[in-house]
């Protein structure tokens, strides 16, 4: 009876179509694929490796910053032993200098590979557009706080200084000599650095290296003005406020000089292997160099041009016979200083 039966129920099942289980990735069923399953080297955590879906380029794991900002914190030691005159202070700061050079030059080279890789994708370019923008953001108040320390002190002359600014046995750098070499120098590289740019947007590679070198000479000879304004001033980092605001101010500048110089240098090298259209880097680069133009131009307002006027030796303001001793005193030694400049540097 049991036995007669089968061929009834495989008839219904037959002709009964029952749902069949949803199908799942953990379906024994299912017909397993050729493609060798993703696992990742080990000791490397990038997701090149794999086949990511999304736009953006997770770095691999890097020394480089850390060992930059220790190399930072190295040079800025160097910095405070030669200030206060340490016997190893030159060594350490050297070696602080070339630490810093060496480790920013191997973490840019390891950026500068990822992009010819082709991990920038146009949402990574635009992560570094924006980045730039932040990190000129926070500079540009960096050297608003420089600029407010300079103006305070100068608005407001204590006694120490004698209230007046610039302080008593002060003769400032005039801003008819160097400084105004420098500003001509910026000015210059400001038209050769759009140049260089609107030369490779348009494919002329040869034009651009021109501007490039043009615009990096242009930055060595501000650095070297610079230095040729420092050696010949007639005060030091410690001669009052004055000296200290003084190069604080414009020595921040030019370190920001010779980073934008290096900058646009290492553009110029890497141009040969460069992509076809417009380069991030180079666009950054010169935007950056715009910003230490700008920057430029409210130091020499307010620091040589404002900052270093020297008020008239009016002796009939002065109320005592010190007051008038410091203000002749004062008013011959900045013409001693204009007629021969380097009769300070023996003294």
């Amino acid at each position: 009876m049991i036995l007669s039966s089968v061929p009834l129920f495989v008839k219904i099942g037959k002709a009964v179509s029952f749902p069949s289980a949803p199908k799942t990735s953990f379906s024994l069923f299912r017909k397993k694929s050729r493609r060798k399953p993703f696992r990742e080297k080990k000791g490397n955590f990038s997701s090149t490796y794999g086949r990511p879906h999304h736009p953006y380029h997770l770095v691999d794991p890097s020394p480089w910053p850390i060992l930059t900002s220790l190399s930072i914190l190295w040079m800025m030691l160097g910095f405070v032993l030669f200030f206060h005159k340490y016997a190893a202070a030159g060594t350490v700061l050297f070696t602080g200098i070339c630490s810093v050079i060496y480790t920013t030059s191997l973490w840019w080279r390891d950026v500068m590979r990822e992009g010819r890789q082709g991990y920038h994708t146009s949402k990574v370019k635009e992560g570094l557009n924006l980045g730039m923008i932040l990190f000129i953001v926070s500079e540009a108040v960096f050297f608003v706080g420089l600029l407010w320390a300079f103006m305070h002190v100068a608005l407001m002359p204590t006694v120490q200084i004698g209230m007046m600014w610039p302080p008593l046995g002060i003769a400032p750098v005039q801003w008819s000599g160097l400084p105004k070499t420098n500003t001509a120098l910026l000015l210059a590289s400001y038209f050769t650095a759009n140049a260089a740019k609107h030369a490779l947007d348009n494919g002329d590679r040869k034009g651009c290296a021109i501007q490039l070198a043009v615009t990096i000479g242009l930055g060595v000879a501000f650095v070297y003005c610079q230095y040729l304004e420092y050696t010949g001033a007639p005060f030091t980092f410690s001669d009052s406020v004055y000296g200290s605001t003084f190069y604080l101010t414009t020595g921040f500048h030019g370190f920001h000089v010779i980073v934008g110089f290096r900058y646009l240098t290492v553009c110029l090298f890497t141009l040969k292997s460069a992509g076809p259209g417009r380069s991030t880097a180079l666009d950054l680069a010169v935007l950056y160099w715009h910003f230490v133009d700008v920057v430029w131009v409210f130091l020499l307002v307010l620091v040589y041009v404002w900052g270093g006027a020297v008020p008239k030796a009016d002796v009939g303001l002065c109320a005592d016979g010190s007051c008038v001793l410091h203000t002749v005193l004062r008013r011959a030694r900045l013409d001693a200083y204009q007629q021969d400049p380097s009769f300070f540097l023996s003294i």
